[in-house]
């Protein structure tokens, strides 16, 4: 007979006392319940399977299983599922299933949580179904302070990749209230995380290093809804001192050079390290509220608030500390976002004085408007009103909501469906209300803002209310039609207050009212569409009304302060559509080419949105208009028009539907075409056979987008802006340009005036604006041929052909090369696959680099010694740190035939060289980029590597849909060691000691060089010139031997009025001894401190 209570649950069958029998039953029972609910993993492993069946046996024969409600309803639930798990399959197993089931439906939050992690560590399948979702959301939504503890739950959900992609990485780039669901999990997640670390436990840190994990991480930390990114900041904050990367990421964040964008998400992750490092956190805290960057932007303070709740649980006075002087310094926003804490009933009375000191001020302000904006002045007495206790004012919409999800926490599912099926009632009533009210005066203006927001708050930024009805709906897509009529009538409601658009440029009167009600149709587009299919076309109808509004709107509004707002809503609007299969990507995209009004409206879009591929191709366009609002008829711009082309055609995703390939595809051919045309040299070389025919596919090309552009504007039910094209323009063009420039001037400018009128009818703006660029630069082309005069767009390069010592497999190290992708400081680089992945079109694709001996290395090595030193220095990358500012290392293989390789990760992007030739920064971006690329050498030098090249051509702004989209990424480490080398560097950014001048005494460590380099790039980014030029290589290197810090171009700096600081913190980074070197953490912070000065210069910095 065993003596622990488990052991003798295996007696029971043996057992003839009522009275014995029931007590070892409870005592069996309780224990297991308590080490279920302690998260103990298999508590009855060990025992045996067949006794213990014949124990369940004797315990249903007794009616003792339907005896339990002695334990906690968790506890109960608990112990039978875990006694179910420990018994063969057969009839007991399934009846104790059942039991499990029913207590998992029908119990209260905690029971449900207990089973549902359970069941998620263990990867069942249970997890699925519309109740059970449902359960498992309001879960996940309920108050932090509600007693329910899911974190072990979220931490479940995230490790296991089949349910990480369910809960987190598809509903990542879904809608407003699958995406808050997901950033909400990663906070549970973090909070469970960050315990278990700070117990020595960090094996589920791993989790947060998943590829899918953090691609939906960033992802959601970039989102533009406060409602999202706020959760995800917090989980960084609780986590950044388990993984340093994090601690990292929120000091580059607090850089001055960067946006309110990063700051605003770092200051949630200050505040929420309160609750791992108190004392830390605080001082930092109460610093950021101290700088400048809080008159920079005063929206910081109430986003600090957001990062308070876990730090309220564990830390209360020093949170209510803080959280007072954020309250005293901010406004009306800090006031909301202490309603939003308060309602996270963290900790017994936590925000009380807080909220004495808010009321205070919103009566005062208040009473001080005479003229306020009744928007505001609603949303005052509404805050007054919550952070008033509960007994004293009437309960908002969002207050039943909160009783409902309390009665789930609190009694069980039963009672909290009925009593959402009253907030139902409400919040159809409050919308009948909404429907009579109008803006006839103050009080029916305030009133109306009152009701929208109160269902805005309950019903769009939370999927709480049909979560709850969901749980005790019996009637499959009951719960849908419910919301698709209050959605229907909203969204009518919303449309017709909002049709009109803004017709005079500057203030626009009741601002937050206006504001508010395009904030609440923004997050109904967002969360409509939920719940389940759009079986009756209900929805793609709002969907089309809604597109009809906001592109009339984008179009026609004159500028004022709505303008962002708008734009952001018609990418929430496109976003839903092509969730929806309402249109397609192809179709977005021309939409918004048809009726925005200008690059910054497109960029707002593209921020806005939160579909991958739609981001992508909105900023190329963005890209391509920007040149066509400054283009002039140069060659020069035609070659960039040219390549902003191609770079929207590559934006398109290449597997996709057949619309958005076509569009795709015929971009990229109009952009050949174009390439084609522009590399005549002549009228005549266009007027011969191969040169027609070049006309002749441009005209073909530009028909077929224009039928694709028709097709577009009729699926958005959007009316076509002139006559069908049908390539008259093109053909007249090619027949004056046979009659040559005397005959058929009169004849071109005929065509030059069809394809003018046409062409930006028909295509999108900045398309045809491209192509017309081409074709009036052909008015300058001589008419006969003359082989001196040069195309003003050159060919495209052949690509190089492959070296000699590659075998005609094409194989080296493992890896089979697809095509060069050009010359580095000492290698050829090559992009390849693996070799078994080389049929895959999706397969990873890596850069490779093999040495190259040149006549600089040869002046001073041996060949073989040469390729001694990059065995050894690339074998010094085997320490490079990961880094989002630095190309991942991939793989160095010293013995690979015919040469070694090193292998790294392929950023793909346009080159911080193309980006300054082109012009297209501003001085804020400039210094961001600075920052991003000091960080990444800083990471290098942490661990004694130098990069040893740096330059604008090795920086590369990486492409794609992630946070870490254009920023700067360092590439070529294939000069990169710990020693410095012959042929590193290169002329404009090596420092003297790569040229041989090392003072005596001292060996130059690399990290050194690359200071000065930097330092060379960040003169270079600034003013747009670079620091040292010549008329040959041996001036330039002749240059940077003959000053001590300060070159002419910094003298001249010196010179202008308050660029003094800039230009000695330029020159302590380029002093001739390697040693008087500022280092490159000194060279960030420096150009943090000036950065509120420099940003309020126009970039390029003008020196002279």
């Amino acid at each position: 007979m065993s003596s622990s209570p488990l052991g003798r649950l295996l007696d029971l069958p043996h057992v003839t006392n009522d009275e014995e029998r029931r007590s070892i039953w409870r005592q069996a029972m309780a224990t297991l319940a308590r080490i279920a609910l302690e998260q103990q993993p298999v508590p009855l492993e060990g025992l045996d399977p067949t006794q213990l069946l014949l124990s369940v046996r004797a315990a249903f024969e007794h009616d003792l299983l339907s005896d339990l409600d002695w334990l906690s309803p968790p506890g109960a639930a608990a112990a039978v599922y875990e006694l179910a798990n420990a018994i063969p399959v057969g009839s007991e197993r399934r009846q104790l299933g059942r039991q499990v089931l029913t207590r998992m439906y029908g119990g209260d939050a905690e029971t449900f949580v207990v089973l549902a992690t359970s069941l998620a560590a263990e990867s069942k399948r249970t997890l699925t179904g519309g109740p059970i979702r449902a359960r498992l959301a309001l879960s996940l939504s309920l108050p932090l302070g509600s007693g329910v503890h899911a974190d072990a739950l979220a931490l479940a959900l995230i490790s296991r990749p089949d349910l990480r992609r369910e809960w987190l990485t598809d509903p990542a780039s879904g809608s407003l209230t699958a995406r808050h669901l997901a950033a909400r999990l990663l906070e549970r997640a973090a909070r469970d995380c960050a315990r278990r670390a700070a117990q020595g436990d960090t094996g589920s840190l791993r989790a947060f290093h998943e590829p899918s994990l953090k691609a939906s991480w960033h992802l959601l930390l970039a989102d533009r809804e406060s409602l999202v990114w706020r959760h995800v900041a917090t989980a960084r904050g609780l986590l950044a001192k388990a993984i340093p990367e994090f601690a990292d990421e929120i000091d580059t964040q607090l850089s001055p050079a960067l946006s309110p964008t990063e700051w605003r998400r770092a200051a949630v992750s200050l505040g929420a390290s309160l609750a791992i490092a108190p004392r830390e956190g605080y001082k930092r805290c109460r610093t950021l509220l101290a700088n400048d960057t809080l008159r920079a932007d005063t929206g910081l303070v109430e986003t600090m608030i957001f990062g308070l709740a876990r730090a309220a649980e564990v830390e209360p006075e020093t949170a209510e500390d803080l959280l007072e002087q954020i309250v005293r310094i901010g406004g009306v926003e800090a006031a909301e976002a202490l309603v939003e804490l308060r309602r996270e009933r963290v900790a017994s009375n936590f925000g009380a004085r807080s909220a004495r000191i808010a009321r205070d001020k919103l009566k005062k302000w208040l009473a001080s408007q005479t003229q306020a904006d009744d928007g505001r002045a609603a949303l005052c007495e509404a805050l007054i009103e919550e952070l008033t206790p509960d007994t004293e004012h009437k309960p908002s919409l969002r207050d039943d909501l909160d009783r409902a999800l309390a009665l789930f926490a609190e009694r069980d599912a039963r009672q909290a469906y009925a009593d959402a099926g009253r907030v139902w009632e409400a919040a159809k009533q409050r919308l009948h209300e909404l429907e009579a009210s109008s803006d006839a005066d103050p009080q029916a203006r305030r009133r109306g803002f009152r009701l929208l927001r109160e269902l805005d708050v309950a019903l769009l930024e939370t999927a709480a209310l049909g979560d709850l009805l969901s749980i005790g709906s019996g009637k499959p897509g009951q719960v849908a039609n419910q919301l698709n009529e209050l959605f229907e009538r909203l969204t009518n409601w919303l449309l017709s207050a909002e049709s009109a658009p803004i017709t005079e440029t500057g203030a626009v009167p009741h601002l937050a009212l206006r504001l508010r009600r395009m904030r609440t149709l923004l997050h109904l587009i967002d969360a409509d569409g939920h719940y389940a299919e759009d079986e009756d076309g209900q929805r793609r109808s709002r969907r089309l009304r809604a597109l009809g509004v906001l592109l009339s709107r984008v179009q026609s509004d004159a500028p004022s302060p709505l303008r962002r707002i708008v734009c952001a809503t018609l990418a929430r609007v496109l976003d839903a559509s092509m969730r929806e299969d309402v249109c397609e990507l192809s179709d977005a995209l021309i939409a918004v080419a048809d009726h925005a009004s200008g690059a910054h409206d497109v960029a707002t879009l593209a921020e806005a949105s939160m579909m991958p591929d739609f981001q992508r191709s909105l900023t190329a366009y963005a890209q391509l208009l920007r040149f066509c609002e400054k283009a002039e008829p140069t060659g020069r711009h035609a070659r960039f028009g040219i390549d902003a082309l191609r770079e929207l055609g590559q934006s398109l995703p290449w597997a996709n539907t057949l619309r958005v390939s076509a569009l795709r595809g015929h971009l990229l051919a109009l952009s050949q075409n174009l390439e084609d045309v522009a590399a005549a040299r002549s009228l005549a070389e266009l007027a011969e056979g191969s040169g027609r025919d070049r006309l002749v596919a441009l005209d073909a090309t530009v028909t077929t987008l224009c039928r694709l552009t028709r097709g577009a504007r009729r699926r958005l039910a959007q009316p076509n802006l002139g006559s069908t094209y049908e390539g008259a323009a093109i053909d007249l063009l090619a027949a004056a340009i046979e009659k040559g420039p005397e005959e058929g001037r009169e004849m071109f400018e005929r065509a030059m005036q069809t394809a003018n009128e046409s062409l930006l009818a028909e295509l999108p703006s900045a398309v045809a604006k491209t192509v017309l660029l081409v074709l009036k630069r052909l008015e300058q082309l001589p008419a006969a041929k003359a082989e001196s005069h040069s195309s003003f767009a050159p060919k495209i390069p052949k690509e190089a052909p492959l070296p000699g010592w590659l075998t005609g497999r094409r194989t080296i190290g493992g890896f089979y090369v697809l095509h060069p992708l050009g010359t580095g400081g000492v290698g050829s680089v090559f992009v390849v696959k693996r070799v078994e992945e080389r049929h895959q079109e999706a397969a990873t694709r890596f850069a490779l680099k093999v040495p190259d001996y040149s006549a600089e290395a040869a002046r001073t090595l041996s060949e073989e010694e040469f390729l001694s030193l990059f065995r050894q220095e690339a074998g010094a990358l085997l320490s490079l740190p990961h880094h989002k500012n630095l190309a991942a290392f991939v793989t160095f293989d010293a013995g690979a035939r015919p040469k070694p390789i090193l292998v790294m990760e392929l950023v793909e992007g346009p080159t911080l060289e193309r980006v300054l030739e082109r012009g297209d920064l501003d001085m804020q971006r400039a210094l961001s980029l600075l920052d991003g690329i000091g960080a990444g050498l800083e990471a290098m030098h942490r661990v004694d590597i130098g990069h040893l090249d740096v330059k604008p051509s090795n920086v590369i702004l990486r492409s794609g849909a992630t946070p870490e989209a254009l920023s700067p990424v360092l590439v070529d480490f294939g000069l990169a060691g710990r020693h410095l080398r012959p042929g590193c560097g290169t002329g404009q950014y090596g420092a003297p000691e790569v040229w041989g001048l090392i003072p005596p005494g001292i060996t130059p460590r690399p990290a050194h060089a690359d200071v000065y380099a930097f330092a060379c790039l960040a003169y270079e980014v600034i003013t747009g010139t670079p620091l040292f030029d010549g008329q040959n290589e041996l001036a330039v290197i002749n240059a940077h031997l003959s000053h001590d810090g300060t070159p002419p171009e910094l003298r001249f700096l010196r010179e202008r009025r308050g660029l003094l600081e800039l230009a000695e913190l330029l020159s302590n980074a380029l002093r001739r001894h390697p040693e008087e070197r500022i280092n490159v953490a000194e060279l960030r912070e420096g150009f943090r401190e000036l950065g509120p000065a420099l940003s309020k210069h126009p970039w390029p910095l003008r020196v002279a």
